[in-house]
């Protein structure tokens, strides 16, 4: 076993737990759907956190280059995955049972805005940091929209931005995927 699948079995214990945060919540809602409020725009966000938690475990295998890592290199690395999956925690309500979401996601799924903008901070930084590789990239471009849709959406409860820039961010996230990182090597 080399050094980075070492490492990159943490990385990847923590991101499927992301994911089986993601699957338990759509889950508990389709078992409770006669009782659940759905609210489209928590639906597209439940989908972008999938994206984001795949979309980190494929990229992270872009520095498996590096020979040797620093306690705080692996810090970094874990950063996104873990902030992705405090967010995929936070994004159902407990109970879910009788539920508004929409309520939900207007009011105690606020913070996660501001935990979005703290993950794509770290995310970000985390290659240039350990690797030397430059920040201002093409494949940063949805991290920056990323990092200031979150700080909007943090900042307002106005329905129609929601309606506007959750959708906006899906496509960001999946431009990134499709035409950015599509193959890896």
């Amino acid at each position: 076993m080399s050094l980075f699948e070492f490492l990159m079995v943490l990385v990847s214990i923590i991101i499927g737990l992301g994911i089986a945060e993601i699957l338990r919540g759509i889950a508990r809602q389709i078992r409770c759907r006669d009782s659940v409020e759905y609210y489209w725009v928590h639906s597209v966000l439940i989908a972008i956190i999938l994206i984001a938690l795949l979309q980190q475990w494929w990229e992270i295998w872009g520095v498996q280059a590096n020979s040797s890592w620093t306690f705080l290199e692996l810090l970094l690395m874990l950063s996104g995955p873990i902030g992705l999956f405090l967010i995929a925690h936070l994004l159902f309500p407990q109970p879910i049972q009788d539920t508004n979401i929409r309520d939900y996601y207007y009011g105690a799924m606020r913070p996660i805005w501001w935990l979005g903008v703290i993950t794509v901070t770290f995310a970000t930084l985390f290659r240039p940091l350990v690797t030397g590789a430059a920040l201002i990239t093409v494949d940063n471009a949805s991290s920056l929209l990323g990092f200031v849709g979150f700080i909007i959406l943090g900042s307002s409860r106005n329905g129609k931005i929601h309606a506007i820039l959750v959708p906006v961010l899906l496509v960001s996230i999946l431009w990134d995927v499709l035409a950015i990182t599509f193959e890896i090597s």
